[in-house]
C-alpha cells in the first residue's frame, strides 16, 4: 500500500470523480497532447482545401479532381 501511494503524482477531481495520476500517466498524456495538437494543426490547414473541393463537387455533375496544391492530408477519393 505504501509503494502505491508513493507513485501518485497528482490527485484531483474530474466532475464528481476523484482520480490519481502517476508519472507514467502524465508522460502518456503529454505525448498524446503533442499528437492531438499536430492533428488539429493539419486539420486547420486542410480545411480551406476541403471546403473548396466540396463546393466544386456539389456544383459539378462529373468527377472533380482536387487542386494540384491541395492538402495531402485529405483522402479526396473517399469523399
Amino acid at each position: 500500500m505504501y509503494a502505491e501511494t508513493s507513485t501518485r503524482v497528482d490527485q484531483t477531481y474530474v466532475g464528481n470523480e476523484y482520480i490519481c495520476l502517476t508519472l507514467l500517466d502524465l508522460h502518456y498524456l503529454a505525448r498524446m497532447f503533442n499528437i492531438v495538437h499536430q492533428q488539429m494543426r493539419d486539420y486547420v490547414l486542410a480545411l480551406p482545401d476541403l471546403l473548396s473541393y466540396v463546393t466544386m463537387s456539389w456544383t459539378s455533375v462529373v468527377n472533380v479532381e482536387p487542386m494540384p496544391n491541395a492538402s495531402a492530408h485529405i483522402n479526396y477519393p473517399q469523399l
